[in-house]
């Protein structure tokens, strides 16, 4: 997800009547000859764009966010060949989460195999679940994808998509390091009321996109 606006400029025309009887009076052709004053708004600022909006404590934050597909290996459950990674940042106080889970290219339910969420940084830093979702498995939690959209050939061997859906009702523990500075008084867990992501796009052959221009950078070499 630029628009601009365009002022427009007033032309005001003036038109006389010269009388034989009564003669305009001589005008300075210095004044009458320049163009017209015009004035000009200046475009305004893009809104910043977002696709993912978190709920957690309460308080709606929006992210920006972004997926990797590619196939899933280890086959966690059957009918879910993709294992998707949204990576999402950019909160005021640096937050950011990381939703793993597999799913196929149609709308539907499918099974969390990793979420971690962060904020603050430094000092303040306060971090849950893995820093790469955690251990690679089935959680109970559930993504609900509400769409599945095929944006057609990607002119590389597949297809290119755009999936948007939501998680909701998640209680994620807390990084265990992040305990172990009694003085920081970490939270023990947190929960996301809810989180949902929009419009996020991949391409169903990513892995072999990659194969082929790694094979293309070494033949260059």
């Amino acid at each position: 997800m630029k628009k601009t606006l365009i002022g427009f400029a007033a032309i005001i025309l003036f038109a006389c009547n010269n009388s034989k009887k009564d003669p305009a009076p001589e005008t300075n052709n210095q004044a009458t000859d320049a163009p017209p004053t015009t004035t000009t708004t200046a475009p305004a600022p893009a809104a910043a764009s977002t696709n993912s909006v978190i709920t957690i404590e309460g308080k709606e934050l929006n992210l920006n966010g972004s997926i990797l597909v590619d196939k899933d290996k280890k086959k966690l459950q059957a009918g879910a060949p993709y294992r998707g990674m949204i990576t999402s940042s950019s909160g005021p106080n640096d937050e950011g989460y990381i939703l793993r889970f597999v799913f196929d290219t149609k709308p539907g339910v499918y099974p969390v195999t990793g979420i971690s969420f962060g904020r603050g940084k430094d000092d303040n830093a306060q971090q849950f679940g893995g820093l790469l979702g955690g251990e690679e498995k089935i959680y109970d939690s559930k993504v609900t994808l509400t769409e599945c959209k095929d944006l057609g050939d990607n002119g590389a061997g597949g297809h290119k998509w755009s999936i948007s859906g939501t998680v909701e009702n998640v209680t994620i523990p807390a990084m265990g390091i992040m305990l172990l500075d009694k003085e920081k008084n970490h939270p023990k867990e947190i929960k996301i009321d809810k989180l949902s992501f929009t419009g996020l796009t991949f391409d169903d052959n990513a892995e072999e996109m990659l194969e082929k221009a790694m094979e293309m950078l070494k033949k260059k070499n």
